[in-house]
């Protein structure tokens, strides 16, 4: 037996014995995998560059590796396993597949084992990440709140005297913004979601071609998480992510833990709020005029997975990254087919999934290496009104938590010390202030297909998922006014252009104690309320060589009819009893066309109209469903 075959088979045994650890899970489905780094690990790009020159060079990079890998193995006291598979992820680390399910005490036996080895970094589960936007019952009328339409686009402004739906204190304030610019083509941001679905409002040309890194699917049985017919492959298009009854019947292992839901639509929402076509008479307007969009997609079925986000992540930022992988237990076969190049990499790359456990070092690693090429990612804190989750909570990433439209933190919102900004992301009816206080949600391109995509249409949102597009795409207009921008400077500039946190005499401040609507301040909420216009203001002062000078702003004081009623009703009590946060995704659907080709005069003409016929509609509540 050669040192690759002794190599091949201890690997099977560390494989299936590291699978099945998941914390909080009994077990873990087959197939299921733990990314190891090892110390000083050669990078997979490397290795392919090796291939290229000569055969002894390969060889001893192979049987350094081989023999590195059998150490670990050998020194973890793992027992023969068969059915384990080795995958090359990220930088330099590889996914340890499993032939069979086990249980989580087992997996944590291994996993101990191989932490203990000196040559091994880091092992982390490749566990699935779900999408940050907050969970909201959804009702059958079309305009839950009846508030207007994209008010979160409108500028700040509005007082006490106002009625409610006329105080947007907490909003970023577009419209100031795009007096300053509208963006600039030459701006990629790269939204690493569940994929985009045809939409008319949706213009192609400025939609760039972007890559499906949904890795999971079984051919011999037609399922698996990515739910388009094959794994990796360049069609980002959403499929749907939808979990029936039939599904878990047919794979209890794989959708046993996945909650029974419609699909969400979510990569189209998000990406609506920031390239919607603007200014063409049709649907709604986006954030940014110009920027080009580069879908990613990373999430299916039951969400993403930490392997697929991370090599999602670099593609997205222009680096090598692995389609399609070598079926054996070497090591160091590495890649079998790389991702082609992507020919437009991204300056901003936003996020809306994550996980409650903390940053791992696959992450960390992965967004230092964008950081340090001047990629920012932003990420949403999540909506369980606690800490921020991953990748919000890593360092070097722009965490965004969620906002009422009146400027203090939404009910479900999470909060902590790493969120870096705050901005509106919708406030549902949710918690014991909710009817008191809820606006509309944000509104934005949704899609009506239940499963597989359908007609196309408009709807309102709530969750951190939606507040985070708000912060990326006022980041692509700060680069739209000033390309230059390092990594650093995008931070530096969104928290000295913020506009200060809310006060109020009646409500209190964010707690652990207190997790539901309450006030922010600079150590649970970021540096402040983002300020579009501002933002933009200190991109131009930097490009001008200029100094920049934030405004004098004023406290905003927020003592209203509505809140002395909601706090006479006691503490917003969500958070302390354990419910559920208020879910959406696709609430009011308007306007619409058939999924797929383009829009002639007559659809734009037909959208318009439709858009203009709901917002006539009586105030009224508006649908959602969970996503």
């Amino acid at each position: 037996m050669t040192t690759l075959q002794r190599l091949a088979r201890l690997a099977l045994i560390a494989l299936t014995a590291l699978t099945a650890w998941a914390a909080g899970l009994s077990d873990a489905r087959a197939g299921q995998g733990l990314i190891v780094r090892l110390k000083d690990a050669p990078a997979h790009a490397l290795q392919r560059e090796q291939a290229l020159a000569l055969s002894a060079t390969r060889v001893a990079g192979q049987r350094l590796l081989a023999s590195r890998w059998q150490a670990v193995l050998k020194g973890s006291g793992l027992v023969a396993e068969a059915g384990l598979r080795l995958q090359p992820v990220g930088q330099a680390s590889h996914l340890l597949l499993p032939g069979r399910t086990l249980s989580a005490a087992e997996l944590a036996r291994w996993r101990s084992a191989l932490l203990a080895r000196p040559e091994v970094a880091w092992v982390v589960l490749d566990e699935r990440e779900r999408r940050l936007q907050a969970d909201w019952p959804r009702p059958a009328d079309p305009l839950f709140g009846g508030l207007e339409q994209q008010w979160w686009l409108q500028p700040p402004g509005g007082s006490n005297a106002n009625a409610i739906d006329a105080r947007l204190r907490g909003v970023a304030g577009f419209q100031r913004a795009w007096s300053r610019t509208t963006g600039s083509a030459e701006v990629v941001i790269a939204v690493l979601d569940s994929g985009l679905t045809p939409h008319p409002d949706l213009g192609a040309a400025r939609v760039l071609p972007g890559y499906d890194f949904v890795s999971d699917w079984d051919s011999a049985t037609g399922r698996g998480y990515a739910n388009d017919g094959d794994g990796r492959d360049a069609d980002p298009a959403d499929p749907g992510d939808w979990v029936s009854a039939a599904d878990r019947a047919a794979d209890a292992a794989r959708y046993a833990s996945c909650a029974l839901e419609d699909s969400s639509w979510h990569g189209t929402n998000v990406a609506g709020m920031m390239v919607a076509a603007s200014n063409n008479g049709v649907g709604v307007a986006g954030i940014d005029w110009a920027a080009r969009l580069l879908p990613v997609r990373v999430a299916g079925k039951c969400g993403a997975s930490v392997r697929d986000i991370v090599d999602g992540m670099r593609w997205a930022a222009g680096l090598a990254v692995c389609q399609r992988y070598t079926e054996t237990l070497d090591p160091s076969a590495g890649c079998a087919q790389w991702a082609p190049a992507n020919a437009h990499p991204a300056r901003v790359i936003n996020i809306s999934f994550g996980g409650a456990a903390a940053c791992n070092a696959e992450y960390q690693s992965t967004i230092d290496e964008l950081w340090a090429r001047g990629v920012v990612v932003v990420a949403a804190a999540g909506n369980e009104h606690g800490a921020p989750t991953r990748p919000a909570s890593c360092s070097h990433v722009i965490g965004v938590t969620a906002l009422n439209r009146d400027g203090f933190k939404a009910s479900y919102a999470n909060f902590g010390a790493s969120v870096a900004i705050a901005t509106v992301g919708g406030d549902d009816a949710g918690g014991t202030w909710g009817s008191l206080l809820a606006d509309s949600g944000l509104l934005t391109l949704n899609n009506q297909g239940l499963a597989a995509p359908g007609l196309a249409a408009y709807a309102h949102h709530f969750g951190t998922s939606y507040a985070t597009p708000i912060v990326s795409g006022t980041i692509g207009l700060m680069l739209a006014a000033h390309p230059g921008l390092a990594a650093e400077q995008i931070r530096a500039g969104l928290a000295a252009s913020a506009r200060p946190h809310v006060q109020s005499p009646r409500m209190a401040v964010c707690s652990s104690a207190n997790p539901g609507r309450c006030l922010c301040s600079t150590g649970t909420c970021g540096a402040g309320i983002l300020d579009a216009e501002q933002a933009v203001a200190y991109a131009q002062a930097l490009a001008g060589a200029q100094a920049y000078q934030a405004p004098n702003w004023a406290i905003e004081q927020i003592d209203t009819a509505e809140l002395a009623s909601a706090v006479a009703l006691g503490p917003d009590r969500e958070a302390a009893a354990g419910a559920t946060p208020p879910s959406s995704g696709s609430g009011a659907s308007s306007g619409g066309s058939t999924g797929g080709g383009g829009s002639g005069p007559w659809l734009l003409a037909l959208m318009a109209l439709a858009l203009a016929a709901l917002a006539a509609v009586p105030r009224r509540a508006s649908a959602s469903r969970p996503g």
